[in-house]
């Protein structure tokens, strides 16, 4: 009889710490997978995509100076992350990964006249993000001193003519990208193999931490149920 006792007595306590224990980890495995998401979500809002913006103005006249500023803002709690810059034109670096945000061209030149855009990333290039393009356009010397000139000789040759000429058109401005131009893409769908190969990697262990979890339960399980088979043939042993 203490023998039967004994066995059922060991079923109960097994099934009851297998329940509790399977809670348990169902239960880490939720929390697991909340500080996971968690943490990709800091890693992903580290800082916003930065801005290019040009001073004084991005369309700078011929000898003049001309500054791009690569604008981004780290939230209070990641204040003492630093990040690093560096600047592109047409797909060439012009200046390589520095401390400074800024970009200076002392003199502009046509030559500088291009797309550009900037990179800021951390330290540990783990986190790097791209701001969207900005055409420069370095405007030439004026043609005003000449059009006098021009205006003068253009009136003594009309002026037998009796029938008057049209005005001249107005040049249309200069294209600039928006973002309603296909060909316009936003900073944040620049993609990032960094980011995405890490967060590959965060969503496989999870997925093989709550594979590992789900096997424990099962044999805890099964156990339960061996000792609860054994615990019915019991009573034929004994009587």
């Amino acid at each position: 009889v203490l023998k039967k006792i004994s066995v059922l007595d060991a079923a109960g306590d097994l099934n009851t710490v297998t329940t509790k224990l399977s809670c348990v980890l169902m239960a880490g495995a939720f929390y697991f997978s909340l500080t996971m998401l968690w943490a990709a979500q800091i890693l992903l809002e580290l800082f916003p995509a930065p801005v290019l913006r040009a001073t004084p103005s991005a369309k700078p006249k011929e000898g003049g100076p001309v500054t791009l500023s690569c604008q981004t803002k780290l939230p209070l709690q990641r204040s003492a992350t630093r990040l690093l810059f560096s600047f592109y034109k047409d797909g060439k670096t012009v200046r390589s990964t520095g401390l400074s945000s800024e970009f200076q061209i002392l003199k502009a030149s046509e030559a500088h006249s291009g797309s550009y855009w900037c990179e800021a990333a951390t330290e540990d290039k783990q986190v790097w993000k791209q701001s969207s393009k900005l055409e420069i356009r370095v405007q030439g010397p004026s043609s005003s001193a000449a059009s006098p000139t021009l205006n003068s000789a253009s009136q003594k040759s009309a002026a037998p003519e009796t029938t008057p000429k049209e005005p001249p058109k107005p040049v249309p401005p200069l294209s600039t990208p928006s973002s309603e131009d296909p060909g316009f893409s936003p900073p944040l769908q620049v993609p990032d193999p960094h980011l995405y190969h890490q967060m590959g990697a965060l969503l496989k262990q999870l997925q093989d931490m709550r594979a590992l979890l789900g096997h424990l339960v099962m044999e805890l399980r099964n156990l339960s149920f061996h000792l609860k088979l054994e615990t019915t043939k019991g009573p034929a042993k004994y009587e």
